[in-house]
């Protein structure tokens, strides 16, 4: 019982952190304009995205380094996503040319 709280914590743990890689990256690329607050949502996502895959029925030894590449691409989709909404949002297209 003690065993699988300690393994339990661990994947949650390294899975927390492969989320954070990347909300890590984005900062710096941008120079600290990645957002604290997608800093909890980016960790959630990994912890989501490498919980997914032996719930999925993956769980052998293939199943755990694929939990964790899942980890680090999941938050990467999602601050993807949020970075081009914003962008999208702040930025309108123009239509056609108004000048007369």
């Amino acid at each position: 019982m003690l065993f699988d709280a300690i393994f339990v914590t661990l994947f949650v743990t390294g899975w927390a952190f492969c989320g954070l890689v990347p909300w890590l990256a984005l900062s710096v690329w941008t120079r600290g304009a990645a957002g604290l607050p997608n800093l909890p949502l980016a960790m959630f996502a990994g912890v989501v995205g490498g919980l997914a895959v032996p719930i999925l029925g993956r769980d052998d030894a293939t199943g755990i380094w694929l939990s964790f590449g899942v980890a680090v691409v999941a938050p990467s989709l999602l601050l993807a996503a949020r970075r081009f909404s914003l962008r999208a949002m702040h930025h309108p297209p123009v239509e056609g040319n108004t000048a007369k």
